[in-house]
């Protein structure tokens, strides 16, 4: 079998507790950022169901809930941005803090 690091010539990182837990940590987040994420798009995908189905009964409903998706849309693009930018800063060096 071939080994694919030469544990000889260079020392590996040595890891420790707060570096597992951080990992974990980090994972963690993230799952809760991809649920959150689903969440918001089946709530902006139901207000455009339900403002389809109003818009024969209550068109002025119907205007409210298109308004409020759209608002929401566009919140959450702005946060999407926000969060990816500060995502791919972090990952040219270490971040304190």
């Amino acid at each position: 079998m071939r080994q694919i690091y030469d544990f000889e010539r260079e020392i590996p990182p040595a890891l420790n507790e707060k570096m597992l837990r951080e990992e974990l940590r980090r994972r963690g987040r993230r799952r809760e950022v991809a649920l959150l994420a689903m969440a918001s798009v089946l709530l902006q995908l139901t207000l455009l169901m339900a403002g389809v189905w109003l818009l024969a009964s209550a068109p002025a409903l119907s205007l409210v809930c298109f308004g409020y998706a759209a608002v929401s849309v566009s919140g959450s693009g702005a946060i999407a941005i926000i969060y990816t930018q500060k995502a791919t800063e972090g990952k040219g060096g270490l971040r304190h803090g």
